[in-house]
């Protein structure tokens, strides 16, 4: 396989709301599961074997611990991150220029301007949704972590309370 073509095998599929119809009795839902499905069959016929990643499905900020010591500032930023990761404004925001109001051309420069800008916004919004999942995974593994660290701070508070009441029943046998 050449690098294009490579490239193309890798590329994500779009997501849903790539599409903008103002249709009622057409389903953009509907036709993109029809292309991803075209996609898909097309690649298995190419032979691309899709690689499989776990996902750990956004797990949710493990909340603030009330029974050991923690850093706020840790969990202030990972609360926040955990509120703004997914928080992405893509929305078209044409300014007003002087060149519309010019009568007739002012329109046709307005709508090739929009449609410049709607192109413009269709690759964005594609990296942004692949960026929106990578982050997504990075704040899952962040919740886990937190929450392996939370039950390992537990059980070394439980062991040194342990380690502490053996050594005072010792101390009290010595006497």
């Amino acid at each position: 396989m050449n690098k294009i073509e490579d490239s193309w095998a890798h590329a994500p599929l779009p997501a849903d709301d790539l599409i903008e119809i103002h249709d009622p009795e057409i389903d953009p839902q509907e036709i993109m599961a029809e292309i991803r499905e075209r996609i898909q069959k097309r690649r298995e016929e190419l032979g691309y074997i899709p690689q499989q990643f776990s996902t750990f499905g956004g797990t949710k900020f493990p909340g603030r611990p009330d029974d050991v010591p923690y850093n706020p500032d840790y969990y202030d930023h990972l609360e926040m991150v955990n509120a703004v990761y997914k928080e992405v404004d893509t929305g078209v925001d044409l300014q007003p220029s002087p060149a519309l109001r010019v009568p007739v051309l002012g329109t046709l420069w307005s709508m090739i301007r929009e449609q410049a800008h709607q192109l413009v916004l269709y690759y964005v919004n594609r990296t942004v949704a692949h960026q929106m999942n990578v982050n997504r995974e990075l704040v899952s593994v962040l919740n886990i972590t937190e929450e392996m660290m939370l039950k390992q701070q537990r059980a070394i508070i439980k062991l040194q309370n342990d380690v502490y009441l053996l050594r005072q029943r010792l101390a009290e046998q010595d006497e």
